[in-house]
């Protein structure tokens, strides 16, 4: 993944360490961190001044497809073809919940404005 500089469209940073296809990437909402999904079954939690990885979120057991923050920053949720969704400390980069119960995997998943719910979408038809 890179970051970019919206008003000159320079380069700011290239973000490197995943070993697979980088599928999603998004900051949190005080812009001070980017998260990134990736096809090597982890997620990454970035500094966006520096760039440097904070935390690698490991745990599934296929491709991590999407990662959001939730309103307040306090976590992050990854979708992924292990048929799971996560949530994460932002914080402290541990795994705090599994969510199960799809029967294909999880392309999508975000948190509501009020931080309160997730919802996940899957290639079981369902969401």
């Amino acid at each position: 993944a890179r970051l970019w500089d919206a008003a000159s469209g320079e380069c700011l940073h290239a973000l490197e360490g995943h070993q697979g296809i980088v599928y999603c990437a998004a900051f949190s909402p005080d812009s001070q961190q980017v998260v990134t999904a990736s096809d090597d079954e982890t997620a990454r939690l970035w500094d966006a001044a520096s760039g440097e990885c904070l935390h690698t979120l490991e745990g599934h057991q296929g491709g991590v497809t999407c990662a959001a923050f939730s309103p307040d920053g306090q976590q992050v949720v990854t979708a992924s073809y292990d048929k799971t969704a996560r949530l994460w400390g932002a914080a402290s980069g541990e795994c705090l919940h599994t969510l199960e119960g799809h029967q294909g995997g999880v392309t999508c998943a975000a948190f509501s404005p009020d931080g309160q719910q997730v919802v996940t979408a899957s290639c079981d038809e369902t969401a």
